[in-house]
């Protein structure tokens, strides 16, 4: 019984944490695009109902990479 809800809580975690981070890497991919490409792309909206499809999911990993691979860049870079 407590296994079974702990894997219920853990799957509700994973399923918030998903949800946050597709959003939060959606937003600063569609934000960065659309400062590098001056407004141009992409022309999807900002708030999208699944920032995880097929045609969003390259917004969201520009994102990530932003967020994520440009400041490890930079550390390494600097510190390396």
């Amino acid at each position: 019984m407590f296994e079974l809800l702990l894997r219920g809580l853990l799957f509700l975690g994973e399923a918030v944490l998903e949800l946050i981070f597709s959003y939060l890497f959606y937003s600063a991919g569609w934000l960065a695009l659309r400062l590098l490409t001056l407004g141009r792309y992409p022309r999807l909206p900002l708030r999208v109902s699944d920032p995880m499809n097929s045609r969003t999911s390259w917004i969201a990993a520009f994102g990530f990479l932003c967020l994520v691979g440009l400041p490890l860049a930079i550390l390494v870079f600097l510190y390396g």
